[in-house]
């Protein structure tokens, strides 16, 4: 019988001992995983490798570019590719949504969309920035364009509105406007119900806040002769922190705390007011998502 040696017995027992010993440590999902995993079923290996390296490519473009509350560039067009896969969109329409702002935002070459994700990509992107621009837009637009480019559209229109709070008031209410007036209907036309529904929801609340609150920003025109008092910072912090509760009931919400705030004497009582409502402001969000 053929024996091991000493070093050959110790690398089997260090080996033993690794597996035995050492925990159970779960893999590090995709950056992509909220994209595959959103599908409702998992595509082929291939077009899973192809989305990817969307990813990939995008992240690369996109390096060192962040939104305006702060977070890395990339999550937008992943957000949105998200909202498409669980619509169940084919794979060059998720690409192209993980790709959608490198043509228009970065240097990206368009030979290297076409190159990588084929000629279908790069025309989906190419026909998505003819409809960016409310000014270029042709007449008719939203009949004669592709199905698939209007859903992107959509879906990138309504991971903006989600974010929407952290615009100037002014173009809050034009993004909102436009979206209540083209992108709702356009959406039901194409069966989105859902996208149209959260889009009508959201884009309605920002509206009604800023007719209520005023047009600088969420502070009306009380708050904003108590400025000086730090009656109108304190305020603008709340509305940045209730961008987490149900957006069909955030401006009643916000009505009623600038009420409360306005009554406080003192600038240290609102600041300390505040701080409470941004701290609670999780807990808030729960109830009003879950109510028993």
């Amino acid at each position: 019988m053929r024996t091991l040696s000493r070093n050959g017995d110790l690398c089997i027992i260090g080996t033993l001992c690794r597996v035995l010993v050492m925990p159970n440590v779960p893999p590090t999902p995709s950056p992509v995983h909220p994209v595959l995993g959103a599908l409702p079923t998992p595509p082929p290996a291939g077009q899973a490798r192809l989305i990817e390296r969307a990813y990939t490519v995008a992240a690369y473009w996109h390096r060192g570019q962040t939104r305006r509350n702060g977070d890395p560039y990339i999550t937008h067009p992943l957000a949105v590719a998200a909202i498409l896969a669980g619509l169940d969109m084919d794979h060059e329409v998720l690409c192209a949504a993980l790709l959608h702002d490198v043509l228009d935002d970065t240097a990206c070459p368009p030979a290297q969309i076409a190159a990588e994700f084929g000629s279908g990509v790069l025309a989906l992107l190419n026909r998505l920035t003819l409809i960016d621009d409310p000014a270029r837009r042709p007449d008719g637009w939203a009949n004669a364009t592709d199905a698939r480019v209007l859903a992107l559209k959509l879906a990138d229109r309504l991971h903006n509105q989600r974010t929407l709070a952290f615009l100037p008031p002014a173009k809050q209410r034009v993004k909102s406007r436009e979206s209540l007036e083209v992108f709702v209907p356009i959406a039901r036309r194409l069966g989105m119900e859902g996208v149209g529904r959260e889009l009508e929801e959201l884009a309605t609340a920002t509206v009604l806040t800023l007719d209520r609150l005023g047009e600088d920003g969420g502070v009306p025109a009380r708050a904003r002769r108590g400025a000086r008092d730090g009656a109108g910072m304190t305020f603008r912090a709340l509305s940045l922190a209730a961008t987490l509760l149900p957006a069909a009931s955030r401006a009643r919400w916000l009505e009623e705390w600038h009420a409360d705030l306005h009554a406080l004497p003192t600038r240290r009582a609102r600041l300390r007011h505040t701080a409470h409502l941004i701290a609670a402001m999780p807990r808030i969000s729960h109830t009003l998502r879950h109510p028993r």
